[in-house]
């Protein structure tokens, strides 16, 4: 396995990774995993402990709701609490809700990707579909429960 670069004195700055998650499934994953641990927080707190922007945590949060993996309360004493159980919803389950299918590449989807209808085959497409199917089913397998913390000592979940 190739081991992951890391940021050099001669790079320039800036981050240099480049990730498959949109930010919308990135901040859905995070945010569920702090209301898990934290029922009944509030929005604005979410957005504080994650580091993340109000507007677009909101805007993510609405989604989850819609969804129907999230209640929200408004008011004094209002606050976010989870409407799933963590240990039955994967990475997957929450990436899907937020942005749709997951595919590394539409051409995979296709009965005849343009490469096919040039050549009359693609070994390309089963790449895609390989690396794909392997995706889905690592994300498929891990829970936010396996995710959560077991409690105030902060150590993580066992699975």
């Amino acid at each position: 396995m190739t081991a992951l670069p890391t940021a050099g004195p001669t790079e320039l700055p800036g981050d240099p990774w480049r990730s498959l998650l949109k930010r919308e499934e990135s901040y859905a994953i995070h945010a569920l995993l702090n209301i898990a641990q934290n029922p009944g927080t509030n929005a604005a707190t979410i957005a504080e402990q994650l580091q993340l922007p109000y507007p677009f945590l909101a805007k993510v949060l609405r989604r989850l709701a819609e969804m129907n993996f999230i209640a929200s309360t408004k008011g004094r004493g209002g606050g976010v609490t989870l409407r799933v159980d963590p240990a039955r919803i994967s990475l997957l389950d929450v990436i899907e809700a937020v942005s749709g299918p997951v595919i590394l590449d539409p051409c995979q989807t296709k009965p005849r990707c343009a490469t096919q209808q040039r050549t009359g085959k693609c070994n390309l497409k089963r790449a895609w579909l390989s690396a794909s199917l392997g995706i889905r089913e690592i994300l498929g397998n891990i829970t936010l429960g396996q995710l959560c913390d077991d409690g105030p000592a902060g150590e993580a979940a066992s699975a």
